[in-house]
């Protein structure tokens, strides 16, 4: 299993060709080969037009692996006023280890991944 952990060499070469928007959004990541199994439910960190970021306690995500996704988009004041569905097809470029969640008394702390994955396809939008 391939893991990377950012480097300041890393984070200071730029390669994204599509502008990051920092937003939350409802994410379920889906098996395509068992598109019912649900792999990972989570929350977005940032999406582009080419891909997201995202960060999950599950673990066994590999650089590479395909996954059917969908967003949930909330309706906007002043834009649209009904909630969408965004769906995709996505592969993993990128999987950071990052540091484990805080330490609660009596919780035991959980190692967390982000996950950067790239849009195989055109995004499916429906209402």
């Amino acid at each position: 299993m391939r893991r990377c952990l950012p480097t300041s060499e890393s984070m200071a070469t730029e390669k994204r060709q599509h502008r990051r928007l920092p937003i939350r959004l409802p994410l379920v990541c889906r098996d395509p080969d068992s598109p019912g199994r649900v792999l990972v439910r989570s929350k977005t960190a940032n999406v582009s037009t080419g891909g997201l970021y995202f960060e999950t306690l599950a673990d066994g995500i590999q650089v590479g692996q395909a996954f059917e996704l969908e967003l949930t988009i909330p309706p906007g004041d002043g834009h649209f006023p009904y909630q969408g569905r965004v769906a995709a097809q996505a592969e993993v470029v990128r999987v950071d280890e990052l540091p484990p969640t805080p330490e609660g008394e009596g919780i035991m702390q959980l190692s967390r991944w982000g996950v950067a994955a790239r849009f195989n396809a055109n995004l499916k939008l429906s209402f």
